[in-house]
């Protein structure tokens, strides 16, 4: 993966394990987490199916399935947020740096919010790389495992000014899936098929009331919070007569 995008995708974490140790030297004490509001569905639902872990792997397909030049993730205003998107679930994608996106998501399906985390596959060289499944979810998990729930705290997901709370509790590790990569992908990899497996926090929201809504999205960064706000309006699709 270049290295500009592997840093965009990690970027949360790296600088969350770099807080561990001074964080872990407090004596933290446990903080009541916000009951999560109605926009947030419970860590555990179920859309089409799938839970959480399903969709993060969904979600990754969908990110990866894109050349480097029209990826949605290196977009900074959200043109591109439709590419691709089909289904009862709209994948958002994390930010390089603060900023906001616009984007116009159909009435009626599931918003898919990623905060941060980490993959692996068969196609990357150490320490991305894993032989078969087991080894990518070992993968995975090994590059968020040091990340301390003091420095998580610092993460947050709002609707319409309403936070989630307790984000722990969307940690998921994805079970092991297909890449299908095509020519100039993010990773740099030669266009095939690759195996991969991912560790992460992640949400996925309700279907939102026609009209419009702010996602804001807040995660470590290096030099300082990445606030990444989504203006989302949700609209009835459109039907050609």
């Amino acid at each position: 993966m270049p290295v500009r995008l592997r840093a965009a995708v990690l970027l949360c974490f790296a600088a969350l394990v770099a807080l561990a140790a001074p964080l872990a030297a407090q004596d933290a004490s446990p903080v009541a987490s916000p009951v999560p509001a109605a926009a947030f569905l419970p860590p555990d639902a179920a859309v089409g199916g799938l839970g959480l872990a399903g969709w993060s792997a969904r979600s990754w397909q969908w990110f990866f399935s894109f050349p480097e030049p029209v990826n949605p993730m290196l977009d900074s205003t959200g043109e591109r947020c439709t590419y691709g998107q089909s289904g009862p679930v709209f994948f958002l994608v994390a930010a390089e740096a603060s900023g906001e996106r616009a984007c116009t998501v159909p009435s009626g399906v599931h918003v898919f919010v990623p905060l941060g985390g980490a993959e692996c596959s068969t196609v990357e060289e150490p320490p991305f790389f894993g032989k078969d499944d087991a080894e990518l979810a070992a993968c995975a998990k090994d590059a968020t495992a040091h990340v301390p729930p003091a420095a998580i705290a610092d993460m947050d997901l709002t609707v319409d000014g309403q936070s989630v709370g307790d984000l722990e509790a969307y940690h998921r590790t994805t079970p092991a899936f297909d890449l299908l990569l095509p020519a100039g992908n993010v990773l740099g990899a030669a266009p095939g098929v690759a195996r991969s497996a991912a560790d992460g926090y992640q949400v996925l929201l309700a279907p939102l009331a026609e009209g419009e809504h702010a996602v804001v999205v807040s995660v470590p960064g290096p030099e300082g919070l990445i606030v990444t706000t989504y203006r989302l309006t949700a609209a009835a699709p459109t039907v050609a007569g």
